[in-house]
């Protein structure tokens, strides 16, 4: 633990004494009960993060009002007394590790969820009638209009003010010692402050002054309602990231009027309404480490000691965090999905295991769901969000011992073996290349992938050390599966590139995306990707970053590229795309591959021919049928299951979940 003395520093503010400098940052499992009231499952889902060891563990984005602050289903309702019977259990299974607990009070205003709130008749509401840019875009994608915005009237911007007063007076009475106001990320104080929004011409609107009067009035109201001995935590975007919103110098000046109304400022960045900069507040995989730590600390350094500052972005271990707080940038750090992958992940490492860390590969799968109305998940942690059912993230024992034959080490093989023994049978796996890793190893060779890269390594490690008998460069044959006489049989086997059987397939300038990413074979200066789905999207970004020229060609529509990725990550792999003029087309099928290049029909029946001295086919995946079919009935009488890219094509997060859920039954 001394290697991370600065991590594990206690911090007294106010008589409340923090364990160390490590806070488990909002997020939004979407758990809560349709009334927004507490479950078993919210309990559940935050608990385990304190057991693991953080210092204050956040609940994320729960709604001050049931009227109009609702900005996705599921969050918890802190504008209604009755909430505070589940806020007392959550405060109690939370403050039994030693942790503290706090809780995000939200309102959407313009991104509230707007199909609720039409349900009920109601509009959006902001300082200013704007919609947000997130429902224009699905709106022009979907041939709709927008949902109308609301300005508010004066008594309803005091009705709310007083919301957030309620809201956090209800959580003091259920036990919590602080709470966190989100005013970043585009919500409604950030409504008020930012002139990007805010194009009132009252007392709330036109000067600094004036737009920074809704936050501090609703921050004195807050005060007043919780008392002075009580921690308030004020999240903020210290650059909004749009022309013509908060930049950090007008940011420092607003925190420099609230800082003796504030104990704690987290520091991020961005704008949820704006879909272009959400990678900056939520980063998927494309974007460097510990992104937003420097805006902390300028902040920081324009406040001193006169505040404790707190970082939030990409901080994945806790050797970031030491560097961050070691260098003296801030006070307190701020992480989330690294405690997702593995909320033992602080005891682990501080005890020298950091090589059984289960890292998080910032795919945001956890995050993205909420914006389809359904309860998080994790791509790598197949017990996130199921810990009712999976106390502690274990599996039970199995009643009776089997011994289980695993065919393919890709990641849902990997997967299934390491439940499989967790459950106590005998596992033994075969793997027809020299190293376990399937067709992962493919997915990790370019060099924004090393999230998955750091993935692959574990998952490897873990199952060589698990126990399991692991026979690699051997491919499984009935007979070979006869012998070992199992009891069930997993067939794990994969999938195969797709390659279409058209003309002038087989030029030396034709090459599957898999051995273009890992540099296998050479490619020239002029390029075309056939296939829009992510492994084609990532292959096109890659070679655009190394100065080629790039075409991407897509089958299907503009609604199918990217296929594949997560809605945050897709935002942030279109930007790249455009950042790196990669040419898009879509709607444009392959017919042949010429000397020069290649042949197209698009969807209106025109041939189009574009030049390429490289033909780069990313047309996905084929499961391996004819082996399934061969293997499924070598043992009639034993138990078979199908999983993996074999069963259907998918990703880390469908590989690793039905290796999981088949090996849990076993």
């Amino acid at each position: 633990m001394s290697k991370y003395k600065n991590v594990f520093s206690p911090i007294t503010i106010k008589g409340v004494e923090f364990k160390n400098r490590i806070e488990v940052a909002p997020m939004v499992p979407c758990m809560a009960t349709p009334e927004g009231w507490v479950t078993k499952e919210v309990i559940e889902f935050y608990r385990p993060f304190a057991r693991g060891g953080a210092a204050i563990v956040t609940v994320g984005d729960s709604a001050v009002n049931w009227q109009h602050a609702m900005d996705h289903e599921g969050q918890i309702n802190l504008g209604d007394d009755n909430v505070k019977m589940g806020l007392d259990d959550l405060a109690d299974e939370i403050q039994r590790y030693g942790a503290l607990i706090s809780i995000e009070l939200n309102h959407g205003g313009r991104f509230a969820n707007s199909m609720n709130l039409a349900s009920k008749g109601l509009k959006p509401i902001s300082s200013t009638p704007k919609p947000a840019e997130i429902d224009e875009y699905f709106s022009k994608l979907q041939g709709k209009t927008p949902a109308e915005v609301e300005e508010m009237s004066i008594s309803l911007i005091n009705k709310t003010i007083q919301d957030y007063a309620d809201a956090a007076g209800r959580c003091k009475d259920s036990g919590f010692k602080m709470v966190m106001i989100h005013g970043a990320h585009g919500m409604l104080p950030s409504q008020f402050l930012s002139q990007y929004v805010n194009k009132r011409t009252d007392r709330y609107g036109g000067s600094f002054e004036n737009r920074a009067r809704f936050c501090i009035e609703l921050l004195d109201a807050v005060r007043r309602r919780v008392g002075q001995d009580f921690i308030i935590e004020y999240r903020i975007s210290a650059d909004e990231l749009v022309e013509g919103g908060m930049k950090l110098q007008e940011v420092i000046e607003f925190v420099k009027l609230i800082k003796d109304k504030i104990d704690i400022l987290h520091v991020s960045a961005g704008m949820l309404p704006n879909p272009f900069t959400i990678q900056y507040m939520i980063q998927p995989l494309y974007v460097p480490y510990m992104l937003n730590v420097h805006f902390a600390e300028e902040i920081k350094k324009a406040v001193g000691n006169d505040l404790y500052v707190a970082t939030v972005g990409s901080v994945m271990t806790l050797d970031n965090a030491e560097e961050i707080l070691g260098r003296g940038l801030v006070d307190f750090v701020s992480m989330a999905r690294p405690f997702v992958a593995d909320p033992e992940f602080m005891r682990k490492t501080a005890l020298g295991k950091v090589e059984d860390v289960r890292p998080c590969v910032r795919c945001n799968t956890c995050c993205g769901r909420s914006a389809f109305f359904k309860k998080t998940r994790c791509a790598v942690n197949p017990t996130n969000g199921r810990e009712t059912r999976y106390p502690d993230g274990k599996v039970q024992k199995a009643d009776v011992k089997k011994k289980v034959v695993i065919v393919g080490g890709g990641p849902a093989g990997m997967q299934a073996a390491l439940t499989a023994i967790e459950r106590g049978h005998e596992v033994v796996l075969f793997e027809k290349e020299n190293s376990l890793g399937g067709t992962l190893k493919h997915a990790t060779d370019l060099e924004f992938k090393k999230d998955l890269k750091n993935y692959l390594h574990w998952i490897v490690a873990q199952t060589l050390k698990s126990g399991a008998r692991i026979k690699l460069d051997q491919e499984a044959t009935e007979e070979i599966i006869k012998k070992e006489n199992p009891d069930a049989l997993i067939l794990a086997v994969g999938a195969t590139p797709i390659i279409p059987n058209i003309p002038g397939i087989d030029k030396e300038y034709v090459h599957w995306s898999g051995d273009v990413d890992c540099g296998r074979v050479p490619v020239g200066d002029k390029v075309v990707v056939v296939g829009g789905g992510l492994t084609g999207a990532e292959s096109a970004v890659d070679l655009a970053m190394k100065g080629k020229d790039v075409t991407l060609i897509e089958m299907k529509g503009p609604e199918a590229l990217l296929n594949g990725s997560s809605l945050i990550n897709r935002f942030s792999l279109q930007s790249l795309l455009m950042k790196y003029g990669v040419k898009v087309v879509t709607n444009t099928k392959l017919e042949e591959i010429t000397d020069k290049g290649i042949k197209t029909i698009n969807s209106r029946f025109q041939w189009v021919e574009y030049e390429a001295d490289t033909v780069v086919l990313a047309l996905g995946m084929r499961p391996r049928k004819d082996v399934i079919n061969n293997l499924r009935c070598a043992l009639p009488e034993t138990e078979v299951y199908i999983i993996g890219d074999g069963k259907e094509i998918g990703n880390v997060y469908s590989a690793v979940h039905s290796g999981f859920d088949t090996a849990a039954e076993i």
